[in-house]
């Protein structure tokens, strides 16, 4: 068994064994029942700690390709999925034409070697962690805020649109089982709750915090003045305008409007002398604004910090 080990390299000797035992196995050089030598032997070959081979051992066993028992020693086991020539031949010519580049750039096999191996962990240790779903009433603002959470947790999100839970596709059914907690704004909690029941997942309100300078101008709105407030759908526009409410902002004469509807959208607009609009319909309703109109835009990815840091600490219990 053709092993060998770096001692000034950056990837751990445990990690230089398990890898090059790895890949005997898969590419079929140590079939299935070959006896592996013991800790002890394999140490003495390589002149290195037991200890860091009964750890290389470990991790193959963990993966399925070994099964050690105590007084009986390691054996190779049937992989799962294991690697055919064709596969191991065109997974050569990637790794030849990557040393290639990398010489290219001034890295050296050994550091490139090193870099894939970080990166490799990194990606491991992603998927295994636990996914969130993030609920909201329209796809566009689901995702946006589902990218925007995942950017700050460093774990999958899943957008979720809130009329799909009242009857979930099958793929959706598997999404709710598998993840860890659910997610939504405050304005959906007590529904998302209540169309989870059956899944008993923990449901997390999370808020959106417009920017002061938008809260101060649409707080500087003359009470009666007629408002047009705009979103993706007039729902979205509803859960705005009571958000300004909860805020203090009251008094306006307000007429609702969603850019999925272009007909109702006009109809709102061509009645009102101020548009308060969500950043997600921004772009859309900019260009139908008369030059008479006040626009006042406000953001809606903000969102509440002391939610993520919370979220940050349930994904990572247990």
């Amino acid at each position: 068994m053709d092993v060998r080990v770096e001692h000034d390299s950056y990837i751990p000797v445990h990690a230089q064994v398990s890898e090059q035992i790895k890949v005997l196995i898969l590419h079929g050089e140590l079939a299935p029942g070959t006896r592996l030598p013991t800790a002890r032997q394999l140490a003495g070959f390589l002149r290195i700690n037991h200890n860091t081979i009964l750890k290389a051992y470990g991790a193959l066993a963990r993966e399925g390709l070994i099964q050690c028992r105590r007084g009986r020693g390691c054996i190779v086991l049937e992989p799962q999925g294991a690697m055919t020539q064709p596969a191991a031949t065109n997974l050569l010519a990637i790794v030849d034409k990557a040393l290639e580049q990398a010489a290219g750039l001034g890295v050296g096999p050994d550091d490139l070697a090193t870099f894939v191996y970080a990166r490799a962990k990194q990606r491991r240790e992603a998927q295994a962690r636990p996914r969130l779903a993030f609920v909201e009433c329209e796809a566009a603002i689901a995702r946006t805020l589902a990218q925007i959470v995942q950017e700050k947790l460093g774990a999958e999100v899943v957008p979720v649109v809130l009329r799909d839970l009242q009857k979930p596709a099958p793929e959706l059914e598997r999404i709710l089982h598998e993840v860890k907690v659910v997610t939504t704004t405050f304005f959906h909690v007590q529904e998302v709750k209540h169309l989870l029941a059956h899944v008993r997942k923990e449901v997390v309100g999370i808020g959106i915090k417009p920017h002061l300078e938008s809260l101060i101008q649409v707080a500087g709105i003359p009470r009666g003045t007629s408002t047009a407030m705009v979103c993706v759908s007039k729902l979205c526009a509803q859960e705005m305008k009571q958000s300004l409410e909860d805020a203090g902002i009251k008094g306006l004469e307000t007429v609702l409007g969603g850019t999925d509807d272009p007909h109702g959208l006009a109809e709102a607009l061509g009645q009102t002398s101020t548009v308060i609009v969500s950043d997600f319909a921004a772009e859309k309703v900019r260009a139908l604004v008369r030059p008479d109109q006040r626009l006042i835009v406000l953001d809606y990815t903000t969102l509440d910090t002391g939610a993520i840091d919370f979220l940050n600490c349930l994904m990572n219990e247990g």
